[in-house]
Formats: C-alpha cells, sequence, structure tokens
C-alpha cells in the first residue's frame, strides 16, 4: 500500500480529483484576469484621462486622438490576458503566436466579409435591403479602428480567450461555448434600438459562430479577423446599423420591410438570414472541430497529466 497517498491530507486529495482541480483553477483565472482588467484600466483612465464620448461620437474622432484611445482602450485587456496566460498558465500566448498573425486573421477577414456580402445580398434579394447610391468623402479610419479593431480585439479577448477558452478548461466545450454564447449575447443588450430578439440572435448567430471557429482554429488571430470585418462591411461599408449603432457607409443604403428579414435598426444582426447563415458556417466549424479532435471534456472526465507532463504544461516556456 501506498503509505504516502493514504496519509494525504483531505485538500491534497480534493485537489487531486480532476473535477475539483479543473474547476478550482478555472475560477481562479477568471478572477485574477478580472482583477488585472480592471486594475489596468483604472491605471489607463489615470495615466491617459481623457472626455468619456459617445460610441457614435468617437467614429468622427481623428488624428492622435483616435489612437490615444484606441491605446488606452486595448492595453488592458491585452495585458491582462498576457500576464495570465504567462504567469498564471505559465505557458507560450499560441493563440496570439506572431506568426499566425497575418495568415490568421487574413482568413478571418475574409470569412467575415463574405458572411455579410452574402447576408445583405440575401436581403437585397427579398427586398429588405437596398442601394441608392454612394456616399462621397465618407470617413473610414475612425469607423475601422473603434468597430473594427477596437471591438475585435476586446470582445474576442474576452468573449473567446477568457469566457470560453478558460471556461473551456472547467467545464468543456459545449457548456462553455453556450455560456460564452449567452454572455455575449447580454454585452449587446444594451446597444442603440436592441431587442430581447437582438440579443438572442447575436448569441445565436456571432456567438455560436465565433465559439466554434475558436475551438476548431485555436487562433484568436481567426476570431478577431473575423469579428472586425463582420463589422467594418456592415457599417463603414454597407452603410448598415453595427449593432444598432448607426455608421455613414460607402454605399448609401438602407434597410426595410419586415424586421426579421432586414433587422430592423438594429442591424442585420437581427435579421433571421444572418442567423441562418452563421448557424450554418459553425455546424461546418463544429464539424471540422470534431473530427479533428478539438473538443475538450469536462475536467472531472479527464484524467490527471501524469507528473512529468504536468512538469511540461506548466513550466514556462
Amino acid at each position: 500500500m501506498n503509505q504516502t497517498a493514504e496519509f494525504q491530507p483531505l485538500w491534497r486529495r480534493l485537489w487531486n480529483r480532476p473535477g475539483v482541480r479543473g474547476m478550482s483553477l478555472m475560477l481562479f483565472r477568471l478572477l485574477v484576469f478580472i482583477a488585472l482588467l480592471v486594475g489596468l484600466g483604472f491605471a489607463m483612465r489615470y495615466l491617459i484621462p481623457l472626455p468619456d464620448i459617445t460610441v457614435a461620437e468617437s467614429l468622427q474622432v481623428r488624428g492622435s486622438e483616435l489612437w490615444v484611445r484606441a491605446f488606452r482602450s486595448l492595453l488592458p485587456p491585452v495585458l491582462a490576458y498576457w500576464l495570465l496566460v504567462r504567469f498564471v498558465e505559465r505557458r507560450k500566448v499560441s493563440e496570439f503566436a506572431p506568426r499566425d498573425l497575418f495568415k490568421h486573421s487574413a482568413i478571418g477577414w475574409l470569412v467575415g466579409m463574405g458572411i455579410l456580402l452574402l447576408a445583405a445580398g440575401v436581403m437585397a434579394a427579398f427586398g429588405a435591403f437596398r442601394v441608392d447610391g454612394f456616399n462621397e468623402n465618407v470617413y473610414l479610419l475612425g469607423p475601422f479602428v473603434v468597430l473594427g479593431l477596437k471591438a475585435g480585439v476586446l470582445e474576442e479577448i474576452i468573449t473567446r480567450g477568457i469566457l470560453f477558452r478558460v471556461v473551456e478548461e472547467g467545464v468543456g466545450t459545449w457548456v462553455a461555448l453556450i455560456f460564452s454564447a449567452f454572455i455575449f449575447g447580454f454585452m449587446h443588450a444594451a446597444n442603440p434600438n436592441a431587442t430581447i430578439w437582438s440579443s438572442v440572435a447575436i448569441a445565436i448567430e456571432a456567438g455560436l459562430l465565433l465559439g466554434m471557429a475558436y475551438a476548431w482554429t485555436r487562433s484568436l488571430w481567426f476570431c478577431i479577423g473575423l469579428h472586425a470585418a463582420w463589422n467594418f462591411t456592415q457599417g463603414p461599408l454597407l452603410g448598415i446599423s453595427v449593432s444598432g449603432i448607426e455608421v455613414n457607409g460607402v454605399l448609401a443604403s438602407r434597410t426595410m420591410g419586415p424586421e426579421l428579414i432586414s433587422g430592423g435598426e438594429f442591424g442585420a444582426e437581427a435579421s433571421i438570414i444572418a442567423l441562418v447563415i452563421c448557424v450554418s458556417l459553425a455546424l461546418f466549424f463544429t464539424r471540422k472541430a470534431i473530427a479533428e479532435g478539438k473538443i475538450l471534456k469536462p475536467s472531472w472526465r479527464r484524467p490527471l497529466p501524469s507528473a512529468s507532463a504536468a512538469a511540461t504544461v506548466t513550466e514556462p516556456v
């Protein structure tokens, strides 16, 4: 009989149970990230004081202020995520590997743009989207930074990098997918022109799509590119409201007809057409993730790593 195991204290025996360890690590990492994000956010607002403005006003900001505001918004989540992975999880930030930046974000961009162009085309076929011409001298840099870069990086770090990836380590892929999708939809509930349906639609179409995109690719660059292209194509290019935020686009366009088809004032995210397209693509990502063995079981259904494997995982690299 192994006397060392027999006389282990209760807390050690509980800790060695896969489910207890997995759930404890999950909660600890979530709390650490929240603390880092809040602390760094307050620090940046103190170090770079700027007057508060609405999202609509931020779309028109130009010059150095645009980049200063972007830096102040993006540094806290990026740094908090890096600190969590490097010093708490003690591993490389493989989902943000520099070598994958161009390839994965470019592919994600093409996918995101393709989704919105296809949705707009089908909406037009149903008489729910019409282009009347072009707007001259449209300012694109501000909307690209605010709706594309900032929204893509910030929301993907929080929802896919933390609420999906970290929660997945504890409860598995499927529960993490539902949880992160629900939170993602709820995050848009306070947007202009939001309804219960618009929040549900975003949770289903974008929450499931982006969650399974990460489950398959394990790349935040891909998710950021898809998310940024979605917003930029929908608003600054097509002239459709982005999650309820009106944007002056390159195309002078308008939506009309039943809100279930057109999305109404909230934008294409609230259209059943976008939902069908995104769910179809999410199912494709799901099949790929299952086929490649990238679906994670709950921690209580996974064996504990051996001592040598654990050392390899936890050792800083």
